[in-house]
């Protein structure tokens, strides 16, 4: 994973029925989802750039991104190499819930947790995937114990070590 800017598709529920944005149609217009696809190659491109390249104003990519940030449909951040920042304890934390658990729930203990940085809920073998960075392995083999390990709503544990990371190109959707 580089260090750099990245720009995705906010998952969740999004903005409450205050807001009357319609989030699908802003993801889905044509011209935002070329300007998301800009910003996905760099998060720091003027917006002039962008507006000579798709033939419109600045204003109006300045406008459409401050509307997708507002309805949560877009977010724009930097990315550090995990790694690179030394932390050596970095894993995948695949999870089967016990029978009548809620993975809402379970996420939302998991969501407190600082080294927490990814929380999946999935269809198939395990029910929620928790991207887990420590500084050591030591520190990583604690969160474990103290946290997926004994837990009653969780019935199994699966940690995956990341020994290299190849491609992550962190964009959340494609436009």
């Amino acid at each position: 994973m580089g260090s750099g800017t990245i720009v995705g598709f906010e998952q969740g529920e999004g903005p409450g029925p205050e807001h009357s944005v319609d989030r699908r149609a802003l993801g889905a217009d044509p011209m935002n989802r070329q300007i998301i696809a800009r910003l996905q190659e760099d998060g720091r491109i003027p917006y002039s750039v962008i507006a000579r390249e798709l033939g419109t104003s600045e204003g109006t990519v300045r406008n459409r991104v401050n509307q997708m940030v507002a309805a949560n449909v877009l977010r724009i951040i930097g990315v550090a190499d995990p790694v690179a920042l030394g932390n050596e304890g970095y894993a995948l934390v695949a999870m089967r819930l016990s029978a009548g658990a809620d993975p809402r729930v379970v996420s939302e203990r998991f969501e407190q947790f600082e080294e927490v940085t990814f929380i999946l809920f999935a269809a198939g073998q395990y029910d929620l995937v928790v991207e887990v960075i420590c500084e050591t392995h030591r520190s990583l083999r604690e969160f474990l114990l103290d946290n997926c390990y004994g837990q009653a709503d969780i019935a199994a544990v699966e940690p995956m070590m990341a020994l290299a990371l190849y491609k992550n190109l962190m964009k959340w959707g494609r436009p």
